[in-house]
């Protein structure tokens, strides 16, 4: 194991003993030192963004309850609306928007606040729309701004079927668009996807999809 995948995996592991003992002033000087030694962005993508997928199986089998959550989720909230804030006007005047927002009654906002963070960072402009978001807002957007691309996430508990026609939806009404799709729900559904339409399973992947189309 490498240095920096046994400091990322430590640190990990640091922030969640930090969220079961709702400990602040922990929970800080681990964050810090993981700055420190992998920079932030390293930070957000090797040891924040894998510890709340962590923080979701130890949801799911029972071993932490919402107090705990609630408590790192808005400390992590609040750095990175820091860090985000910090990215204002560095995209150049021509920089390609993305439309940022999560569906209706989709509440899980952390990720969408990682992806803004790292997209911004990126060297494009950002319309976050932030939480439950009506479509029809979507459509009065994209009446007013130019939009290059929309981005997602689903977490919630979905069915299959309206899970499908969301992003068919979605496709159809930004049809000149490409569409980010990333949550729970993206990753558990194996359906086919319009051409339009883009699964991003890690930050690694979207990087990596926005070098390509930017």
């Amino acid at each position: 194991m490498s240095e920096t995948n046994y400091d990322s995996d430590n640190h990990i592991e640091q922030l969640i003993i930090s969220m079961i003992d709702l400990d602040e002033s922990r929970f800080d000087r681990v964050l810090s030192s993981s700055v420190i030694k992998l920079g932030f962005d390293d930070t957000v993508v090797k040891v924040l963004y894998p510890f709340f997928e962590k923080i979701g199986l130890l949801w799911q089998i029972g071993s932490v309850y919402p107090a705990q959550e609630h408590f790192v989720s808005n400390l992590v909230r609040q750095k990175l609306i820091i860090a985000i804030d910090g990215q204002s006007g560095s995209h150049k005047p021509d920089a390609k928007t993305f439309l940022m927002f999560l569906p209706s009654n989709e509440w899980h906002e952390l990720g969408l606040l990682f992806y803004s963070y790292l997209v911004k960072k990126s060297g494009f402009r950002v319309l976050y729309l932030g939480q439950s978001v009506p479509f029809e807002d979507l459509l009065e957007v994209k009446n007013k701004h130019r939009i290059d691309y929309l981005f997602t996430s689903i977490t919630t508990p979905v069915t299959q079927k309206k899970y499908t026609e969301y992003i068919q939806q979605l496709s159809i009404a930004f049809a000149a668009n490409t569409v980010f799709i990333t949550g729970y729900q993206a990753n558990e559904f194996k359906i086919i996807l319009p051409d339009n339409v883009v699964k991003i399973g890690s930050p690694e992947e979207l990087l990596n999809a926005i070098k390509v189309n930017n």
